[in-house]
């Protein structure tokens, strides 16, 4: 019997294989990363201790999955009914008026979402959002806009005092 002969593929079918395979991975992983939802608020309460849903019982705390928390004190029982989102959309709003006003000088003001805190101060818990002001692809730091987790009120600590 004769052997069997198998040429080897040439060095252009090689690249072009390789090429494709890397083609393909790279198309798949854009995909992925362009398509698949990231919610950078969801992300940073995530890295705040509040679950991805339902919610925690920690301390006499139950943090809920939208951020409001709801604390127990003996009998008595707070509620903080401020989502991290409805504070997003409060600094946003109150931040509309300015945005007005610097829409002409093609500017703007903006919360960041990667940015969201928390902080108590004078027995009132708040969320803390940094404020950026954006000219193109410039960005400016203007300061912290805090609102209040009970009551949704707004204070400005930084440009916008």
């Amino acid at each position: 019997m004769m052997p069997t002969y198998r040429a080897s593929p040439s060095f252009s079918k090689v690249i072009f294989r390789l090429f494709a395979i890397v083609s393909i991975i790279f198309l798949l992983h854009f995909s992925y990363s362009t398509f698949a939802e990231h919610d950078p608020l969801k992300e940073r309460l995530y890295e705040l201790g509040y679950p991805a849903e339902g919610y925690i019982f920690t301390n006499d705390t139950v943090r809920w999955a939208d951020g409001h928390l709801t604390v127990f004190q003996g009998a008595y029982v707070e509620d903080y009914p401020i989502t991290a989102e409805q504070a997003y959309e409060i600094v946003r709003n109150y931040l509309a008026d300015y945005n007005q006003k610097l829409k002409q000088y093609d500017m703007k003001i903006e919360p960041k979402k990667e940015s969201l805190a928390e902080k108590e101060e004078n027995d009132n818990l708040y969320w803390v959002f940094e404020v950026y002001i954006h000219k193109g692809s410039t960005e400016i730091f203007a300061g912290f806009a805090y609102v209040n987790r009970k009551t949704g009120t707004v204070k400005m600590k930084g440009l916008l005092d």
